[in-house]
């Protein structure tokens, strides 16, 4: 008695076979990101659209490009589906349309804010554009495809943020080893540090000390917190009769100052108080409105300026 070996025609289609149904899916996509190129390197001017006095102004215009611009590509890539034969093309170009959403929403946190670059788009959209059709389309796609896209966009999002964060915060130290002047900080006892920036084209760097205990949002931060600012020396600076700085605030004349030690004055005007330390060749004042930061903390800062790495300040 003989044995026929069959074979199951219902079979998934493997290799080459499995890839042919995604071809003019991803050649649509590419398509559609070569578009989107032409569009975006037309010479358009914004503050046409953009104006205070239209309804909504520049929130309403940009809300307007937020809805409109997945819709019309939507729309597009499923005429032009449909035109190369894709069946069914609405899945592919709605599913294909929020992919590509996704996709430049991840890239953004992944990149610390920064969309990948304009020539990209043709690759993305084409790499998208296959992803839906292979998750959709009859011949493709199936229900454990649907789970397996929705597994991969859950481990996605947190790892984009750890991606986020890392980035910011390799761009924040280049930019605070970039700096014109020395990285001056004091002992942080008590405090911690935020926002710090060096500025290139005003020579300064400045950042905020906050307690723990007070949110960086807080209304009052600029009461309980210090404003420190290291800067060249102003023309003219000669304390104490003299004793015009930079802050946060721009240039202050903060004199006449009164000495309280080496090379480090006190000046207390409207309410506000200033202690100016010179140090390595550079002015820092640290700023704090009112009497909430103790005279104490704020010598003890003075004291303590050192010059700091980069990575002190993350």
């Amino acid at each position: 008695m003989g044995v026929t070996v069959g074979m199951d025609v219902t079979a998934a289609p493997r290799g080459r076979a499995a890839l042919r149904p995604l071809i003019r899916p991803a050649g649509v996509g590419a398509l559609l990101g070569a578009g989107w190129l032409l569009v975006l390197l037309l010479p358009w001017e914004s503050d046409d659209h953009c104006r205070s006095e239209e309804p909504w102004g520049c929130l309403g215009f940009g809300l307007l490009l937020l809805g409109a611009v997945p819709l019309a590509g939507a729309l597009l890539g499923w005429v032009l589906l449909r035109a190369a034969g894709v069946r069914p093309a609405w899945r592919v170009a709605g599913l294909g349309t929020l992919l590509g959403v996704l996709a430049a929403v991840l890239s953004s946190r992944a990149s610390g804010g920064f969309l990948w670059g304009p020539l990209a788009l043709p690759l993305v959209l084409g790499a998208v554009y296959a992803v839906a059709a292979a998750v959709v389309l009859p011949g493709a796609g199936s229900l454990r495809r649907w789970g397996v896209l929705a597994a991969v966009l859950l481990l996605l999002w947190p790892l984009s943020g750890v991606l986020g964060t890392h980035s910011v915060s390799e761009g924040k130290a280049r930019e605070l080893a970039a700096s014109r002047v020395p990285l001056l900080a004091p002992d942080t006892d008590g405090y911690r540090i935020l926002f710090p920036s060096a500025e290139q084209y005003s020579s300064t760097f400045r950042y905020l000390l906050l307690p723990p205990s007070v949110p960086p949002g807080a209304a009052d931060r600029e009461q309980r917190g210090v404003w420190v600012t290291v800067a060249p020396p102003v023309p003219g600076f000669s304390p104490p009769g003299a004793c015009e700085i930079d802050t946060s605030s721009g240039r202050v004349d903060a004199g006449p100052c009164e000495q309280v030690a080496p090379e480090t004055w006190r000046s207390s005007r409207h309410g506000n108080t200033t202690y100016i330390a010179r140090r390595e060749g550079v002015i820092v004042s640290l700023s704090t409105r009112g009497p909430r930061v103790p005279d104490s903390d704020l010598l003890a800062m003075a004291g303590s300026l050192a010059v700091r790495t980069p990575g002190f300040f993350s």
